[in-house]
């Protein structure tokens, strides 16, 4: 079993506990609201980096994963799993596009500035824009993620 699986468990269950903070700080000050979802943003990217790296340690990948993009490059094997989140991440409309186009935003200067609950969507021309949210994207994509890799592990153990 890859040391992996409780690292990305690890990183899914912060982001959970940050936007439970986030929910009960609904009073607060906008720059805390803020900061507690750029927080759980940061928690889910990890939780996705961690699991690519669970990913690759399947098939005996050892090396650093970055990106889906390098893990599909430098992989010995690309499996079933790694297609379908390759899909997944070329659909600019789906979710884990969204979540991977907000992660990339909030770690640039521009992003900064960013109101809380700012979605990330992707018009026709595929430019991305900033629509406010009520309520923060990231508990969305929170269950997304979490959702796809419960998936995804227990078809592995069913095969």
């Amino acid at each position: 079993m890859s040391q992996w699986i409780g690292f990305t468990n690890q990183k899914l269950y912060q982001c959970r506990l940050l936007l439970e903070q986030l929910a009960a700080q609904q009073s607060a000050a906008p720059a805390l609201k803020q900061a507690l979802e750029e927080s759980a943003l940061y928690q889910l990217r990890d939780a996705w980096l961690s699991y690519l790296a669970e990913l690759g340690d399947m098939v005996a990948y050892r090396q650093p994963v970055r990106s889906l993009e390098s893990l599909l490059q430098n992989a010995p094997l690309t499996t079933g799993e790694m297609r379908e989140l390759q899909h997944l991440a070329e659909n600019g409309f789906s979710w884990l596009a969204q979540m991977l186009a907000a992660a990339d935003a909030q770690g640039r200067p521009s992003g900064m500035n960013q109101p809380a609950a700012a979605v990330q969507t992707v018009e026709a021309q595929g430019r991305i824009a900033l629509v406010a949210a009520p309520h923060s994207p990231v508990a969305g994509w929170l269950q997304d993620l979490t959702r796809l890799i419960e998936d995804q592990r227990a078809n592995r153990q069913e095969s």
